[in-house]
């Protein structure tokens, strides 16, 4: 099989995404232009006129822009967390989990530097996107410097409710559900890391843990473009969020 090629649109992107794809030599091979997958800076403001041409882009830390994506490319991104392997093998039981009727999702992500809040937001609501489908949220308060609280809920008949908040301080994310049925709690450290991911189901019966995964969602993000080519179909409901939470001078 013959690899799938990659170029980066600068240092940045090739510095956190070339050394992952090193690992993967079967898989892609680094070019210069011309590639199968652009890996773009999603922190740049005007990032989607740097797609023009590609004929697939990964966006690196997206973020809300004015501009208006190319049509016809298929859009991938590196969302953090949320490309965990671990989640998203157990995911289907934690959905099967939760009681339509009360149920509560709590998350907090930490990230090294406030510049960062951006991220964390946009991987817990991809990462709550994936359990409940819809999800309605609003800012309950701020601080630029230091953090945010999220709070929410599914759909407008459904009883679960939802809490995001992010701070600042060694990076890692905590996600736990609690239902009538039984509650489960996901740690996991930063999301470059290969250290694994800790999931824990708790019941009647006690606590119950699965094996660990030792790859990180960044690898596993590659690895999945790989054998799926799996376009982000929500990756704008989700920057759209991130943007209205933007101009209520939330980060």
């Amino acid at each position: 099989m013959t690899p799938v090629s990659v170029s980066f649109d600068g240092p940045v992107t090739a510095a956190r995404h070339a050394p992952v794809l090193a690992s993967l030599p079967d898989h892609f091979r680094v070019v210069l232009s011309h590639a199968d997958i652009l890996v773009v800076d999603g922190t740049v403001p005007g990032w989607p006129s740097s797609c023009t041409g590609a004929r697939a882009v990964l966006v690196d830390r997206p973020r809300p822009d004015d501009d208006d994506l190319p049509r016809g490319i298929e859009l991938y991104a590196d969302t953090g967390y949320a490309a965990a392997p671990i989640w998203a093998e157990t995911l289907p039981r934690i959905q099967d989990s939760l009681d339509s009727a009360a149920a509560l999702i709590e998350s907090i992500v930490a990230v090294p530097c406030p510049d960062e809040l951006a991220d964390g937001l946009l991987t817990q609501l991809v990462m709550a996107r994936s359990l409940l489908g819809t999800v309605a949220v609003e800012l309950v308060t701020v601080d630029p410097d230091r953090g945010y609280v999220v709070t929410g809920k599914g759909d407008t008949a459904s009883g679960v409710f939802l809490s995001l908040s992010g701070t600042v301080g060694p990076a890692g994310l905590a996600l736990t559900t609690a239902s009538p049925k039984e509650r489960w709690r996901v740690d996991m450290p930063a999301h470059d890391s290969a250290r694994p991911v800790s999931i824990a189901r708790f019941d009647a019966t006690g606590t119950h843990t699965g094996r660990p995964r030792f790859e990180s969602p960044r690898r596993a993000l590659w690895r999945g473009i790989h054998t799926a080519r799996p376009s982000t179909k929500t990756l704008l409901t989700d920057l759209a969020t991130v943007a209205r939470i933007l101009r209520e001078r939330l980060l």
